[in-house]
């Protein structure tokens, strides 16, 4: 995948730009708050029709300004070139394809392969599991986009098999007299949840095997010679094997929390409570016993992860992007990186350091200064 050209109107503090890339190791210096995490944001926009900052689209557009518009030219690994066109007005996104409106996420999300690290991706590490079931099942979505009806399907039965134990239950433990209704409808939702949420947690387990043959090796690059070991491992309290008892055991871990869902009132088991986990030297959990800098640094294996299984599922080398990933990075470590780029189509990486633009600049094939939202590039 590589992007040809980028254009932006009203996006962030980027009032006109419109830019062409080459492809290789490109460097956006300059000062924070100059406006290189917002050029990344635009592309990420573009990948997941979403920010990797905020969940509301009118923080993206220019202040006093009604619209943002992100455009970008666009080729994959077999030359064929598309073109991708995103408008953001009045909290809704309206979408091109090649000229033609895309109303339907799965329509759209996996066209722009790319992977991101960002500063705030140590929270993969140490933030919610609900951060890292929304990572996975969204690369799901990017290599099988076919999934998305059993995710639906799935969000639908928990909804409603939530609601129906508020109702069978309107205090806690407390059950309605006469629930014939209830209890029919109760088992109803349970079939249908059983049946979408095996099907999630197979596919679940299934990436996170291929991850991990991705993740170790790459986190073994990065980390010192004497370093560690860290590997994935997909977290569940429904019994993963043998296969064939998956659905057994998930019905069985229902039944025997009913009277714990009783009392809360809520699913208590399944894969909306699964997670990934990070697993240093293949016992302790990295986000309880790594130091900072081993989960710095596996946030971003992580990310090297995806791409990789990108390029290998999808035959197309995904745009990567690293924003200030290399400031808590001692020389050496940097230099492991950058060897891993060095094997991407195209990479951007933004820096304030100037040391560190130098020491990039060597590998690079471009490098931009940015400066309230402008773009120059260094010696043009």
């Amino acid at each position: 995948m590589r992007l040809k050209r980028l254009k932006l109107r009203d996006f962030r503090n980027y009032e006109r730009l419109e830019v062409e890339f080459p492809t290789g190791i490109i460097v956006l210096a300059g000062a924070n708050g100059a406006g290189k995490s917002n050029l990344l944001e635009a592309i990420h926009y573009l990948s997941y029709l979403k920010s990797f900052r905020t969940s509301r689209d009118r923080e993206v557009v220019r202040y006093s300004c009604p619209l943002a518009l992100v455009e970008a030219r666009l080729a994959d690994d077999d030359q064929r070139p598309f073109d991708a066109r995103l408008v953001l007005k009045s909290g809704k996104r309206h979408v091109r394809l090649n000229g033609n409106d895309i109303t339907r996420f799965q329509d759209f999300i996996g066209r722009l392969h790319s992977q991101f690290f960002f500063p705030g991706d140590l929270s993969l590490l140490t933030g919610d599991p609900a951060l890292r079931r929304e990572v996975l099942d969204l690369e799901l979505l990017r290599l099988k986009p076919v999934l998305l009806p059993v995710f639906q399907k799935f969000r639908n039965a928990l909804k409603q098999r939530n609601s129906v134990l508020k109702l069978l239950y309107p205090k806690p433990g407390l059950r309605r007299d006469r629930p014939a209704d209830l209890l029919k409808a109760l088992e109803a939702y349970t079939e249908q949840l059983i049946g979408a949420g095996v099907a999630i947690i197979r596919e679940r387990r299934g990436i996170t095997k291929v991850l991990n043959e991705q993740f170790i090796p790459l986190y073994a690059k990065l980390a010192p010679p004497e370093g560690e070991n860290v590997g994935l491992r997909y977290l569940s309290a429904v019994p993963l094997e043998p296969d064939d008892e998956l659905t057994a055991n998930y019905r069985r871990l229902l039944t025997e929390a009913q009277e714990t869902e009783a009392s809360l009132r809520f699913t208590t088991v399944g894969p909306h409570r699964d997670d990934l986990g990070f697993i240093l030297n293949e016992e302790r959990d990295l986000k309880r016993y790594g130091s900072q800098g081993q989960q710095r640094s596996a946030a971003l294996t992580f990310r090297l992860a995806l791409a990789a299984l990108s390029r290998q599922r999808l035959s197309d080398d995904p745009l990567l992007l690293l924003d200030d990933a290399l400031s808590e990075m001692d020389d050496q470590r940097k230099q492991r990186l950058l060897e891993i780029c060095r094997h991407h189509r195209q990479v951007f990486i933004t820096s304030a350091s100037q040391r560190e633009v130098d020491l990039i600049a060597p590998q690079a094939t471009a490098v931009y200064h940015v400066t309230d939202g402008r773009l120059e590039a260094a010696g043009g």
